[in-house]
């Protein structure tokens, strides 16, 4: 379904903001894409169907804990499932054309003072199964210097999720450094570090769907910096 809504429910609760993962799923580049080897089959004589998966912890919609750049930082196998809960969620609009940062031009429209898990709509989405040099090497991204203002400004939030491959730019590796350190780092001022998702599906998200509260489920593997997940909006109704 991909974050579409169901045509067989009127008034459907949640919708999904995660993509399928799969072996022609788009990949950050120099990540090897991932692979599914069917090892016991039914059609071949076995009494069962298993696979072997072999995913690399940052494919497909997946979320950033801090230790993905900060040493000792938490591992996403830490956080608890009320962590991983958000009920004040903002969807922001910033359609974003390639290349084009997420700045605090943007973010500083915010009102929420609540808000826990912010969501930024870039429109890059539309590029996720039509055009992959594009969505791989030209994606928008968020700025160091968003990144702060939103640290400081809302001690509540806890997750920022975006439509591109990566919450910072391709080619630009210094930039890379200091969005996600900035996202992680624990500083007096800031509120706590942050969980970045990234490459999520707001293809449902038109701008007259709000949302009451976001689940992100991550898959449960020890000693994780990130893991693929699985991400779910309630609707309100």
């Amino acid at each position: 379904m991909d974050g579409k809504i169901e045509t067989s429910l009127k008034n459907p609760k949640y919708i999904r903001l995660s993509y399928t993962l799969g072996k022609a799923s788009p990949v950050h580049i120099g990540l090897p894409q991932p692979d599914i080897k069917p090892i016991n089959q039914i059609s071949k004589g076995d009494n069962y169907n298993t696979s072997l998966l072999t995913v690399e912890n940052h494919c497909g919609t997946h979320i950033d804990a801090p230790a993905h750049f900060i040493q000792g930082g938490r591992l996403i196998s830490d956080y608890g499932p009320d962590e991983l809960t958000f009920s004040h969620p903002l969807v922001l609009d910033c359609p974003k054309s390639p290349g084009e940062l997420v700045d605090i031009e943007d973010v500083s429209k915010i009102s929420y003072e609540n808000i826990d898990c912010l969501l930024l709509c870039t429109g890059f989405y539309q590029y996720h199964d039509t055009d992959w040099e594009k969505y791989l090497e030209q994606n928008p991204g968020l700025s160091p210097g968003a990144v702060h203002y939103l640290r400081e400004k809302f001690p509540n939030l806890r997750c920022v999720g975006i439509d591109t491959i990566s919450m910072s730019r391709y080619g630009h590796a210094e930039e890379a450094v200091k969005v996600h350190q900035t996202g992680f780092m624990e500083k007096e001022g800031f509120g706590k570090p942050l969980l970045f998702v990234e490459d999520l599906d707001l293809s449902a998200l038109d701008g007259k769907v709000e949302l009451e509260q976001v689940l992100v489920v991550p898959w449960q593997v020890d000693g994780l910096d990130g893991a693929p997940c699985t991400v779910l909006a309630r609707i309100k109704t």
